[in-house]
């Protein structure tokens, strides 16, 4: 829960306020983090950031990627909403993008919050929103001056991708929203003119993954063969080569002299290498070795280079790289170094278009890495999935597979990678400015690792076969290399090594190759008795003077890496004869009626010369995927009135196999008759539908649920909104009316990463509300659905927050009277040190054991009032084991987002029991985690990127605050500076900079908040010194840093008496809260807000408890404390709180 100030007002959100049923929300797949994905910089500690989406509306995401509020851009308020969580991202799409997205004509990357935040999209760190838009038609020009006007700057003309790219200021998003779009009846479209629509997304290169071996540093060149072609009197002299990434050193003794042209994409004023990856990727294909001796020669010495620096030290983005493309295909480029991407997507990105549109226009060759993000299948990374480029996994020195190397099937089911090449342990040039990469023992040189290693030996091998063949397109060159390698030891996928280990050495002596570089026979569809046998042509060329007898035959591996059935794949003839200077055809043929295992089968035809004396043989890849059991499912909406329906928004999940099908307003996946027919596996499946009276009116919504659809055949499912019921709910206080609320169901999957939540949001219109379950209730341990919100009469009535809760089945309707027995009694007192404050109390619930659920609920508000409140009730809801965050939103006149307060973690509440708890009062100070707890809030470090999120305005009883505050973060190791922000460290999220290295640093933390709105606590500084080796341990490891509580007891304006003693217990968090791990507290005191401080003893009791014993002066005035400690491992932190509290008489 927060405030935020936006376009000169401000508004309160928890996740319903403004998503209700003017504003509703639904929710897809949540999963729970892996291990591997809980290791990731980006969960590391960190606090809410908002993303401006590209219709202007706002949204709050918290660490977890959790949707914690939205500010409707201008004239929006009531367009609904729908929130997915789909592995570790979140989508938020407004209702009049669902059909744009649903029909491809918007890149759903415009709506993935949690990437933005992690790609530096959010609004603490751009003003602006970069697009790409593409256009058609002769209503282009319009559509641009539309665009213009709307305040949308144009940045780069990019006709690969028939378009432009340009960035819209976030205030005016709407605007640029409404110039892209216009309305169609009840739903909208794309302007005349404009084609697509996509996020001009953030591109890096990949992390350097490290070896566990040391193998022979001189491999690469020597494992592919290139000494063979140097020897034949081929090194790539003359071919343009171009390498777009992050620059060069072009001053190293390997590199000098190499570069004919160069150009900076990034904004960095030059392409100066200051990472090192550019460097190291050049120098693997056009290195002379002049360095070592020739000892780390490229493969391709002969090969003259253009650099595009497509990378600044943050990264990129696909609009530079386009444009380095261009620029690229301009020049002449004969082959394109591309070591970078992200895990692909379903359909084609701009940078796809890119690669084919020019592939096929300029005729290069772009030589893509397959990523690393191996080892699980469907991990390809894109632009790597382009159709046109030749796509490259990695192996070791043994020729084995890369653990890190990613793996196909694309998104789109196609075959990939095409190709393998040496990518561990990989020496090269070190860039005298380059950061990356491990000393390999020689100066001037590097050691990396990565599928970005083994990329740049297979376009050294094209440059070899370029100049040996000048005539040659890319694709041929492309055919030649992939026909001419060697198996991969130890995989017989080619889905996983694509044709096979690159061989420069065959390739040169290549006279037979096939056109076709590789076979797709596309899905089958189960059953597989009527299949029908498939045949593709392969078509074999002879450039040489003689005739070639070629040996054909094909080998195959099913899903379970077992041979594929006898008879499966055939080819023929099996002896094929090839005529000098000719063509001669083979048919391959795939029979899907064969064998029993159904999956993706992939496999090698393969041509060998029938007489050794000439030594041709052919490698060419192939697949098909045999349709594993699966079934129609026909979808049929309707809605109140009795006439098919468009929902406006349907969700159907897998639960066993973790697909996912999405609808939207009238997109065309929803025909007019409301029928829909999807293909999908045997199994067990969620339903989430919710529809409207219209598809231009949100004011009436109908939710339906099928919790326990099993599809084990044809069948049809009615989602009739006619079933839903009304929901009558009342609290103890009859007269209490909802205030806020949700309901909140969810699913259980096969694996945590299958599990899914959804969530409608409530205003109170129970009469517009409908529920109802569809089809079969899931066994209970595997379906929940919860009903609950803040109850409440008046603004100074109690607060009732009550749940209900059932398992295994959804709601049809409700008509619940909750009486007071089992509730908890919670009294909340709610400080003020401002003048003319009020406040919101709030209050979300956890529910063990569904953390996909919990993590939807946010916050749902109670009424505002003034404060100081001594006695704010809550009344709260206590089966199934609910926790509950209580929290408060504090504003005044002058500040709408004065403070923000919420508990460190939920409570459990027992029924019958009353509780005591407060709010907003001194003394305000930092809050960290315990002893030994990695999390939120906390600083934490994997490897050399790290985070820190330490309130400094946290209130006595340790209260997390994110109010609003002017700040200074600072962070430096000796003379090495590595952060210096005048920003909240908690929305700056993951930092790089950490030194690769056992390193001492200090870390200074300011917040102010103006004297005009507190009394008290206007000021936090906090400096730590700390040691840590980021090179050393695996995972996310946190930071050492303590923190110093003091916790008076004060009134609720944060006073104590005058002239009167007063103890202070003291607190202890962080590793210093630990037995024994504190070396020295002092603790000073001043009486004259800072000016002068005097020391004061640290007292303990028998059991260790640490307090302050403090006579205040007879006047009123306020008390100073500043503390500093140092632990048993020499890290310190000094703790300044000016004005912590006030005397009065």
């Amino acid at each position: 829960m927060y405030r935020l100030r936006k376009r000169g007002r401000s508004l309160t959100y928890g996740t319903a306020a403004l998503l209700a049923v003017a504003g509703l929300t639904a929710t897809a797949p949540v999963t729970l983090a892996t291990p591997a994905a809980a290791a990731s910089p980006s969960h590391l500690a960190g606090a809410t950031a908002h993303v401006t989406l590209i219709t202007g509306d706002t949204v709050g995401v918290d660490p977890s990627g959790r949707v914690v509020g939205v500010d409707p851009g201008e004239g929006r308020a009531r367009i609904p909403l729908s929130v997915q969580r789909l592995g570790s991202h979140t989508y938020v799409v407004p209702a009049d993008a669902a059909a744009l997205l649903g029909s491809g004509r918007l890149d759903r990357r415009l709506f993935d919050v949690t990437r933005m935040v992690a790609d530096g999209y959010d609004d603490a760190h751009r003003t602006t929103l970069p697009l790409i838009v593409s256009y058609k038609g002769s209503a282009t020009g319009g559509a641009k001056r539309a665009l213009r006007a709307a305040d949308a700057e144009v940045e780069r003309q990019l006709p690969a991708v028939r378009g432009e790219s340009v960035t819209a200021d976030k205030p005016h998003a709407t605007e640029v929203w409404e110039a892209l779009t216009r309305p169609v009846g009840d739903s909208v479209t794309t302007e005349a003119g404009i084609d697509r629509v996509w996020l001009d997304a953030a591109v890096k290169a990949p992390p350097q993954r490290y070896a566990d071996v040391d193998p022979d540093p001189t491999q690469g060149t020597a494992q592919i063969h290139a000494p063979a072609a140097w020897r034949a009197g081929y090194d790539g002299t003359g071919v343009k080569v171009a390498v777009l990434d992050s620059g060069i050193d072009a001053t190293h003794p390997d590199l000098r002299g190499a570069v004919v042209a160069s150009k900076d994409f990034s904004g960095s004023g030059g392409v100066d290498d200051q990472m090192g990856h550019g460097t190291h990727v050049a120098s693997t294909i056009a290195g002379t070795g002049a360095a070592s001796n020739g000892r780390y020669k490229g493969v391709a010495p002969g090969a003259r280079l253009l650099v595009g620096r497509v990378f600044g030290n943050s990264g990129g983005q696909e609009s530079w790289l386009i444009g380095a493309m261009q620029w690229a295909a301009g020049q002449g480029a004969k082959v394109v170094n591309m070591s970078l991407g992200a895990v692909d997507a379903e359909g084609t990105d701009p940078l796809e278009q890119a690669v084919n549109d020019l592939s096929a226009s300029s005729g290069a060759l772009f030589v893509i890495a397959a990523g690393n993000d191996g080892p699980d299948a469907g991990t390809l990374n894109s632009p790597g999935a382009a159709a046109a480029a030749l796509t490259v996994a990695a192996v070791d020195g043994t020729d084995r597979l890369a653990d890190f190397s990613s793996r196909g099937p694309t998104a789109d089911g196609e075959l990939k990678p095409d190709i393998a090449a040496p990518g561990v342990d990989i020496i090269a040039a070190k860039a005298v400015h380059g950061t990356e990469g491990e000393p390999a023992g020689t100066a001037g040189y590097v050691r990396m690792s990565g599928t970005s290693m083994a990329t740049p030996h297979v376009v050294g091998a094209a440059a070899v076969l370029a100049q040996e063949h000048p005539d040659w397109s890319g694709q041929r060159i492309k055919a030649v290399l992939m026909g001419s390698t060697v198996p991969v030891v130890g995989t017989s996928s080619t889905f996983e090594q694509g044709a096979g280990r690159v061989d420069v050495a065959r390739a040169i002596g290549q006279s037979v190759f096939t056109d076709e570089p590789s076979l797709s026979f596309g899905l089958q569809a189960w059953p597989h008795t009527d299949d029908r046998s498939i045949a593709r042509t392969l078509t074999y060329r002879n450039t040489g003077d003689k005739a070639v007898t070629l040996d054909l035959s094909a080998s195959a591996t099913g899903p379970d890496g077992k041979a594929a059935a006898h008879g499966m794949f055939t080819v023929s003839p099996a002896r094929l004869t090839v005529p000098a200077g000719g063509t001669a055809e083979a048919t391959v043929t795939a029979d899907t009626r064969v064998g029993t295992v159904d999956g993706a089968f992939s496999g090698i035809v393969a041509a060998t010369a029938a007489t050794a004396a000439t030594g041709e043989s052919v490698r060419t890849a192939f697949a098909v995927v045999r349709e594993v059991e699966s079934y129609d499912l026909k979808l049929e909406f309707t809605g109140r009135d009795g006439k098919p329906a468009a929902p406006l928004f349907a969700y159907v999940v897998g639960l066993d196999n973790g697909r996912q099908w999405t609808f939207g307003i009238r997109g065309s996946d929803v025909p007019d008759d409301g029928k829909v027919t999807i293909r999908v596996p045997r199994g067990r499946y969620l339903v989430d539908a919710k529809l409207t009276r219209s598809t231009d009116s949100f004011e009436e919504v109908t939710q339906l649920v099928a919790p326990g659809l099993v599809v084990d055949r044809n069948m049809t499912l009615p989602l009739d909104a006619r079933t839903g019921k009304a929901i009558s709910v009342t609290a103890p206080d009859a007269q209490a009316r909802l205030e806020e609320g949700r309901i909140v169901f969810g699913a259980r999957g096969a694996k945590p990463a299958f599990d899914y939540a959804g969530t409608l949001g409530l205003n109170g219109a129970y009469g517009r509300v409908y529920l109802a379950q569809v089809g079969p209730s899931a066994p209970a341990k595997d379906f929940i659905a919860q009903l609950g919100g803040v109850w409440q009469r008046g603004s100074t009535g109690p607060l009732y927050d009550l749940v209900e809760t059932r398992t295994g089945s959804f709601f049809t309707g409700l008509n619940r009277a909750f009486s007071s027995r089992g509730l908890a009694k919670v009294v909340t007192g709610i400080g003020s040190n401002a003048k003319d404050s009020q406040a919101a109390p709030s209050a979300g619930w956890t529910t063990p054991g569904w953390p996909a659920v919990s993590s939807l609920v946010g916050s749902n508000f109670g009424n505002w009032r003034p404060v100081p409140a001594a006695s704010v009730v809550h009344y709260a809801s206590t089966d199934h084991g609910l926790r509950w965050n209580l929290g408060v939103n504090v504003i005044n006149n002058l500040n709408p987002g004065l403070a923000v307060l919420s508990p460190l973690e939920p409570r459990r509440f027992e029924p019958g029991r009353t509780y005591q708890e407060t709010f907003n009062t001194g003394v305000f100070a930092p809050v960290t985690t315990g002893a030994t707890a990695v999390g939120v809030p906390g600083a934490s470090h994997s490897g050399t990127a790290f985070a820190v999120c330490v309130p400094l305005l946290s209130d006595g009883a340790g209260h997390m605050n994110s109010g609003n505050a002017d700040w200074r973060f600072r962070l430096a190791s000796g003379s090495t500076t590595i952060a210096d922000k005048r920003m909240d460290p908690c929305v700056l999220g993951p930092m790089g900079g950490l030194l690769p290295h056992r390193a001492t640093y200090r870390l200074s933390l300011d917040a102010a908040r103006p004297a005009r709105d507190v009394t008290v606590g206007h000021q936090v500084s906090a400096v730590w010194t700390f040691a840590v080796d980021a090179a050393s341990g695996t995972g996310i490891q946190r930071l050492p840093l303590s923190v110093v509580r003091f916790t008076p007891k004060l009134s609720l304006t944060s006073t104590a008496k005058a002239g009167a003693g007063l103890t202070v217990p003291i607190g202890i968090q962080g590793p210093a809260a630990a037995k024994g791990a504190v070396k020295s507290l002092a603790v000073q005191v001043s009486y004259d807000a800072g000016r002068t401080w005097r020391n004061t003893v640290v007292h303990a009791d028998r059991t260790g408890k640490r307090f302050l014993t403090l006579a205040h002066p007879a006047g009123p005035g306020t008390v100073s404390l500043k503390a500093t400690l140092v632990d048993t491992k020499g890290n310190t932190v000094t703790e300044t709180l000016p004005n912590a509290y006030r005397t009065v008489r």
